[in-house]
């Protein structure tokens, strides 16, 4: 089998982006145009509203809040950065943060691997649950995970609503590699 690769969906990007236009529309609005904001206020205050000082600030706030914005969902959707790739070595997971690298656990660590709904304000999450092998599993991981949660010392949820694949898919070929590690290791000796 080949190695599949799992994004996160570019729309929330996206969205972000959007935002950061709105937040931007707004301060130039207020800063240059006074259209929209005059136009509340006649309606609002029955007069003519002179722009104070603290609406400047509050302008250049929202200004400065919508380029981040903007700039973070431009970046964040033009660079489609694998949130998961599992492969033939074990499975990256992007647990660090959305722009640095994947942790790598590879099969010999892993125990488990399937999808489990996560609680999460109420309602219910997709997330792949992963079962690793070694006692202290985080030493080499992050103890508080980008996307994901410990259950207990050694599970790992990753949160997958997000994900261009489904997390059963995912698991599915998680459990093959599994399967040809299992084959491909040697007997245990018994004395």
């Amino acid at each position: 089998m080949e190695t599949i690769t799992v994004h996160n969906s570019s729309r929330r990007s996206w969205l972000v982006v959007a935002l950061g236009g709105l937040l931007m529309m707004a301060a130039i609005d207020l800063l240059v145009w006074n259209q929209v904001v005059a136009g509340l206020a006649e309606r609002i205050y029955q007069g003519e509203e002179v722009l104070e000082a603290r609406e400047r600030v509050w302008a250049g706030i929202m200004a400065a809040t919508g380029i981040m914005l903007a700039v973070w969902g431009v970046t964040s959707g033009i660079r489609w950065r694998p949130a998961l790739t599992v492969g033939p070595d074990g499975i990256s997971i992007a647990l660090r943060g959305p722009f640095r690298p994947l942790d790598s656990l590879p099969w010999e660590e892993i125990d488990q691997v399937f999808p489990q709904p996560v609680s999460d304000g109420g309602s219910l999450l997709p997330s792949l649950t992963i079962v690793l092998r070694t006692p202290d599993p985080r030493r080499h991981l992050p103890i508080d995970p980008w996307g994901a949660r410990w259950a207990e010392g050694r599970i790992l949820r990753v949160l997958a609503s997000d994900w261009s694949l489904r997390a059963e898919a995912v698991s599915a070929v998680s459990n093959h590699y599994l399967e040809l590690v299992a084959q491909s290791a040697p007997p245990a000796d018994h004395e």
